[in-house]
């Protein structure tokens, strides 16, 4: 795999990338075509395709945004996990091939199959959680009633709003989307 290949995400390729997305959905909810154009430049992906799958990488954000995990080196590249038939192998190839890189974001059935990978114990990698990361997850009874400490900023915005506007509340149906 040629990392020099690797294209900026620019608004031609939505199609290519929504393809992708469309044969193989992810679980994380960052990767749609939009959130990654909105975020290319803070974290200046690339991409290419490679045996199938879409690839995204970042040469310079463990340089310039975050420490990588291994803080031996600088020279880390910043993966997302390949979009495509088995990221898992395409995962173990890069950790072969370029051996300074990260791959984050990574979804646990993914997780599950790359340590049923040879290749993972032998490049004695791991897989970890990175809570910063998480989609949010909030208990619903906590925020229908916003009770406690926790959510005292929450209740004076909410009454802010309903003190400053008047809302109509509606069930969004297909009804309502103009055809």
């Amino acid at each position: 795999m040629d990392l020099s290949t690797g294209k900026p995400i620019e608004i031609t390729h939505k199609s290519l990338f929504d393809e992708y997305f469309q044969k193989y959905p992810p679980e994380s909810s960052e990767f749609t075509f939009t959130n990654l154009f909105m975020w290319r430049n803070y974290y200046n992906f690339l991409f290419l395709e490679y045996k199938e799958h879409l690839i995204l990488f970042s040469n310079d954000y463990l340089k310039n945004r975050r420490e990588p995990i291994n803080i031996d080196s600088q020279d880390y590249f910043y993966f997302f996990p390949p979009i495509g038939p088995h990221p898992e192998n395409i995962i173990i190839e890069l950790f072969e091939n370029l051996g300074n890189i990260e791959v984050h974001r990574v979804p646990e059935d993914i997780c599950v199959n790359l340590k049923t990978n040879v290749g993972f114990s032998k490049l004695n990698l791991e897989c970890l959680d990175d809570l910063n990361n998480w989609d949010y997850v909030y208990n619903r009874e906590e925020i229908l009633n916003l009770t406690g400490n926790k959510y005292r900023q929450n209740r004076r915005w909410l009454h802010k709003f309903l003190e400053n506007y008047n809302y109509d509340f509606k069930l969004l149906t297909g009804n309502l989307v103009e055809k």
